[in-house]
């Protein structure tokens, strides 16, 4: 194709074109605004928060897109020769694009990075100086029909600890094989299930909603002489019920319509709360059904420490696995919301994301080291 030819196409584009770029990075401006206001408990506005690294992403193409169409709208030869015999009424005459939504992408692109890929950047992280214990945690899934699989992979990573959520009833038979290299198990019976190898030395199941009633398992462990508590938690899905209906019904595109995130904000919350009252070293590992680009994180994160951000490297994305759910195998999980968190007598020297073994989550794995803290 001629350059001509093609330089005649774009400026036929160059008007709807520079309208659609423009109504972007208006929205994409004003969801920016929204989101440094810290405005939540708006369901559409936390969907959108919960995915917000997504709506940046189309800056990739609309960016340089709004540089060609501004270059291309004003170049027919007699818009030229306009220009030549008048540039300065030229430029005020509005013949030209706005090029104020050029540089405000730039602006969003320098946000963006700013908060969604400079986190995710990999940073050299200094090797442990003493002994290291590890933890895994993992989502099997109710009906995992690869269990076996599984329980493979998790002795290959031979952790110390063991995090499993949605361990449904008669799961005891099927985890044999853990409970045959691990001396030490507690579960919530239809929920989490810890194996250790360290003793238990104390049990608990906290309420963190009373109604309908959802608890997390707290271990106190002796960790080689030193007490670990060990918190195991699965968070509710952040979906309203459909009539009296299970919010896993249907978890299509209708899902996003029902999109809500203050019941299990709400058990965040209690867990924080009761985290407060810890007096032990601590892992908080599990199903949170939280996207790490939630505001809710950073709440998170003022309390305790993501052992992926410190030592993981890249997104660290955890669900959906297609394959588990009917999609093509190309497509990569999307969201991050499984995690490791620890408190500050803990140091984080490794995570890694595992491969994928029967369900929809990837298994999660962190290494530790004590952190000796002065009073």
């Amino acid at each position: 194709m001629p350059w001509s030819a093609l330089q005649d196409i774009l400026r036929r584009i160059s008007t709807p074109t520079r309208i659609i770029t423009t109504l972007y990075a208006l929205l994409l401006a004003l969801f920016t605004l929204l989101r440094a206001l810290r405005l939540s408990d708006a369901p559409l506005l936390d969907l959108a928060n919960a995915f917000a690294p997504y709506l940046y992403m189309p800056l990739v193409v609309t960016f340089p897109l709004s540089i060609i169409v501004t270059r291309q709208s004003g170049l027919g030869e007699e818009a030229a020769r306009n220009r030549l015999a008048k540039p300065r009424k030229s430029r005020k005459g509005g013949v030209n694009p706005p090029r104020w939504s050029v540089l405000l992408q730039i602006c969003l692109i320098g946000i963006g990075l700013y908060w969604f890929a400079a986190p995710a950047m990999y940073r050299p992280v200094d090797p442990p100086t003493a002994t290291t214990f590890k933890v895994a945690s993992f989502n099997v899934q109710g009906s995992n029909a690869e269990l076996k699989r599984a329980t493979d992979w998790l002795l290959g990573a031979a952790p110390d600890l063991i995090v499993l959520q949605e361990t449904a009833e008669g799961y005891d038979e099927r985890l044999a094989p853990l409970y045959e290299v691990y001396a030490h198990e507690d579960h919530i019976e239809g929920s989490v299930r810890v194996f250790s190898r360290f003793p238990i030395l104390a049990r608990d199941a906290l309420l963190i909603e009373e109604r309908p009633g959802r608890a997390a398992l707290r271990l106190l462990l002796n960790a080689d002489g030193r007490h670990l508590a060990v918190y195991a938690v699965h968070l509710s899905l952040p979906l309203r019920k459909r009539g009296g209906e299970n919010p896993l019904a249907d978890l299509g595109l209708e899902a996003l319509l029902r999109y809500d995130e203050r019941r299990r904000n709400a058990q965040i919350h209690t867990l924080l709360e009761l985290l407060e009252g810890e007096a032990s070293p601590y892992i908080v590992a599990g199903d949170f059904n939280m996207s790490d680009a939630s505001l809710i994180y950073d709440r998170i994160a003022l309390r305790m420490q993501d052992a992926w951000r410190t030592a993981g490297n890249g997104a660290g994305r955890t669900w959906p696995v297609a394959e588990a759910i009917g999609l093509p195998r190309v497509i990569h999980p999307f969201l991050r919301i499984d995690y490791v968190w620890h408190s500050d007598a803990l140091r984080a020297t490794a995570a890694t994301v595992g491969e994928a073994i029967g369900s929809d989550h990837l298994p999660l794995s962190a290494e530790f080291e004590w952190v000796d803290i002065a009073n």
